[in-house]
Parts: structure tokens; sequence; C-alpha cells
């Protein structure tokens, strides 16, 4: 397995590879001083178990969405809007704007060619994790609520009781709950276009 989508950067440093997946996450993002992402992403991954087995989906397979859905945190917002454009992705105004939104698309070719991951409902989850997208999987509605619920603030996320709330009925309405406190409190910074096409999605099922 090459470096891959990190050899065209220097500045990051590249652990041999242990074979065991929570290590080498770990080991990639302490070496790259990014040890607050690791205890984000270990919480998400707890988070991503839990519902997982709630919610009748494969929980190792989810934990795996959770361990990895920042894994691009190493690579800097302005060389991920490069790598974007070389590869020829599709950029919505909101990523454009905001290049860290990307990371989440990022962090899933990381996924896949750094650590292997060839499983398609865990790369598709680890894509939309910040927007959701239009027609969501269960699995990626579950890795987009764990990565809010898991939040990597200080104190209890102000949606938390909408939210848990949601949690009682379905995945569905726990990201509608989430995405409506979002959009109702002007805490989006630009509507990317798959979080628009997700809330119209939402709507309709909840």
């Amino acid at each position: 397995r090459g470096k891959m989508i990190f050899e065209k950067y220097n500045y990051v440093e590249i652990p041999v590879s242990s074979g065991e997946l929570v290590r080498d996450v770990r080991e990639l993002l302490h070496r790259n001083g990014k040890e607050k992402t690791f205890r984000h992403v270990s919480q998400v991954a707890e988070v991503c178990r839990e519902l997982a087995e709630r919610f009748g989906l494969d929980p190792e397979l989810c934990e795996i969405g959770g361990l990895l859905h920042d894994i691009s945190a190493v690579i800097s917002p302005a060389d991920m809007m490069e790598y974007a454009v070389d590869q020829g992705f599709e950029l919505c105004m909101a990523e454009r704007k905001y290049p860290f939104l990307l990371h989440q698309r990022i962090s899933a070719v990381v996924a896949e060619e750094f650590f292997g991951i060839d499983e398609r409902t865990v790369l598709s989850a680890i894509g939309c994790h910040t927007t959701l997208k239009a027609n969501p999987t269960r699995a990626d509605m579950l890795l987009f609520i764990a990565d809010k619920i898991a939040w990597d603030q200080e104190g209890v996320p102000p949606f938390s009781d909408e939210v848990n709330r949601g949690l009682e009925v379905s995945l569905e309405r726990a990201c509608y709950e989430y995405m409506r406190y979002m959009n109702d409190n002007g805490k989006v910074l630009c509507p990317h276009t798959n979080w628009t096409m997700a809330f119209g999605y939402l709507c309709g099922r909840v």
C-alpha cells in the first residue's frame, strides 16, 4: 500500500502501518499534531457502534466510518481544494467559499486509498458526514448524527435534546431535528448543495 494521496504533501508524517486500524489512525493523527481529532473520532466511533446496535446496522462497519470520518485533518484545507480541483471534483459554492467542507470527501479518499477500505457503505457515509446528501442510506444518517452527538466542542451540544428525542423515533427524525435546529438558528455558514437536498428529502420523510 503506497502513500498515494499523501505523497504530494511532504508535511504529512506517515507512520508504518501496523495493520490494526485504531492504532494506525491514532499514530497518523498523533504524529501530525491532531490529538484533539483522535479524541473526537474515537468518541464518534463509540457512538456509531452504539447506534448501529440500536438501529440494526453492522456495528463494526459503522465504527470504521466513525474512526476515519475526519482522517483528512492532516491535510490543509488549501491542499484539499487543490486536490479536489486536480481530481475534477464538482464543487458547490459552499465548498469553494469554505474549503474545509471538503474534508468529508477527502477523508473518503484517504480511507479508500491509504487504509484500504473498499466497503461502499462506509465510504459513502464518510463522504457526506458533515452535510448528508440526497437519498441518504441509514449508514449515512448514522455517521452524520453520531458526528453531531459526539461533537468536537466543549460542553453539551445545544441541539442534544431535539436530537435525542428524534432518535426515539428514527435516524431520519434525528437528522431532521438537527438540520432544522441549525437552519432555524442561522448556524449554517453557507448551505452546501448536499445539505439542502438532504433536508428536503428528510422533510418529506418525517
